[in-house]
């Protein structure tokens, strides 16, 4: 310990001596050559969308209000299969890989948000209000054989989820009988772009299919969906097209009146085709509870063997309840789908109850 203590205070000695020895410091010498000068922060490029005149701040508060925030898709579908449409991780991974064959569940699952749809904070300009996923979308479904192409503007964004799902296997028109062993047999959630078209994969003999849609404009869902918007309540980024006035269910009528110029006819239209599609829904429902296809209490098809145009006619009564537009989205092509569910099911025995 003593030989420690010994080092320790020559090592001491020592620097205090060196130290000692140091003059004093010189004159301070001449600035050197300025150098290169560097690239512009980031917040020159954040006040083109984050200023008082920006539209950033009424876009976000309307997509807090609306079903792609507030919904709980990204909750109740965090699984292999559906991760690439009901969660903004799953919608961008598929984006990066082309693929939904290894996208992974995330932990904490996010609602589509903005980041979903624009490149957001890549460029920190007006760049990032492009969109993620802006060509046209060559839908899953076949029609008669054929690719369906939807190219309608920004509403490209939407075609890749809003869309029907392939229901495999599925029945032929007129073929042999099917057996459903799925209840939830049907073209999913959302086959908006389909009956927009008026190419759905189950249309049965009869009537002939309407081949156009005053409703299927140029700009596709945004020319309703995000048109002037009522507050944050619907369109807009809120997207929604209905909302409560004063315990009122309430149609936006924005986007409708570019065409419609009369709002109290269009009104008139409105209920007259709500009071058919409603009505006709019914008679299908009805027949195909009759036939041991449906569960009303489910909302559901019944496992079992049946015809396959009855099979058929139970697409399309799903179909049409997906869509949620009451026939809006396509008011002759959805009507006649039905009309002709309907005389294919009295066809087969099964009449309309009351009638």
């Amino acid at each position: 310990m003593k030989k420690s203590l010994k080092f320790a205070a020559l090592v001491v000695s020592a620097g205090l001596i060196m130290a000692s020895c140091e003059g004093p410091m010189g004159p301070v010498g001449e600035d050197g050559p300025k150098g290169d000068k560097g690239d512009p922060g980031t917040t020159l490029g954040c006040a083109e969308c984050h200023n008082p005149g920006s539209p950033m701040s009424a876009f976000s508060a309307q997509w807090s209000e609306s079903t792609h925030a507030k919904g709980g898709n990204a909750a109740y579908a965090n699984r292999a299969g559906c991760v690439q449409c009901h969660t903004s991780q799953g919608f961008l991974e598929y984006l990066a890989e082309g693929s939904t064959a290894n996208i992974a569940v995330p932990d904490n699952p996010m609602q589509i948000n903005c980041a979903t749809c624009h490149k957001i904070h890549e460029t920190y300009s007006a760049a990032d209000w492009s969109l993620t996923k802006p060509g046209a979308q060559t839908l899953e479904v076949k029609y008669a054989g054929a690719d369906v192409i939807w190219d309608k503007g920004s509403s490209n964004q939407c075609a890749f989820c809003h869309q029907s799902r392939t229901v495999s296997p599925a029945p032929a028109v007129n073929g042999a009988d099917f057996n459903i062993t799925n209840t939830r047999m049907g073209p999913h959630h959302g086959p908006n772009t389909n009956l927009i078209l008026g190419k759905t994969p189950f249309e049965l003999p009869g009537e002939a299919h309407p081949t156009t849609n005053p409703h299927s404009t140029a700009n596709g869902c945004v020319t309703c969906h995000m048109s002037a918007p009522y507050g944050y309540l619907a369109g807009g980024h809120n997207m929604g097209v209905w909302y409560d006035s004063h315990g009122t269910e309430t149609l936006l009528k924005t986007g409708c009146t570019t065409c419609h110029t009369n709002t109290t006819t269009l009104d008139t239209k409105i209920a007259d085709l709500k009071s058919d599609i409603t009505e006709k829904m019914a008679s299908l429902e009805a027949q195909l509870i009759a036939a041991g296809i449906y569960n009303s209490a489910t909302g559901l098809a019944k496992t079992g063997t049946f015809k396959a145009n009855a099979v058929l006619a139970y697409l399309n009564y799903n179909t049409v309840k997906e869509d949620r537009s009451n026939g809006i989205h396509n008011p002759g092509y959805i009507s006649t789908l039905l009309d002709n569910s309907i005389a294919t099911m009295e066809a087969l025995g099964y009449p309309v109850p009351g009638k």
